[in-house]
């Protein structure tokens, strides 16, 4: 993991995946692998079951997927965290206070 001021970069494990969809949308999406469904099977692979979180961002008709462990989700979740406070944090400076 590189991490500079603003930048967090997270090089995990294991690959991601592309797909073409269909229908054009647009979503983020956050799955824990607890299904047994075709798709989450296939997808999943080899990798044990409760094992990993799937991390996955469609733009229009492309869909990115990221397969994460728990420690690498948990670095992204920190992360967030940290930025979220720092916008909330600057969002409470009156604009006198800027000057």
């Amino acid at each position: 993991m590189r991490h500079e001021a603003g930048h967090s970069v997270i090089d995990p494990i294991f690959a991601s995946t592309s797909h073409q969809d269909e229908t054009p949308d647009c979503f983020i999406a956050i799955d824990i692998d607890d299904c047994d469904c075709k798709f989450c099977v296939q997808e999943r692979g080899p990798i044990p079951m409760y094992s990993t979180i799937s991390l996955g961002m469609v733009a229009g008709k492309q869909r990115i997927s990221q397969r994460l462990t728990a420690k690498e989700a948990k670095r992204i979740a920190d992360t967030l965290l940290k930025y979220v406070q720092v916008l909330e944090d600057v969002a409470k400076v009156e604009p006198v206070d800027l000057a």
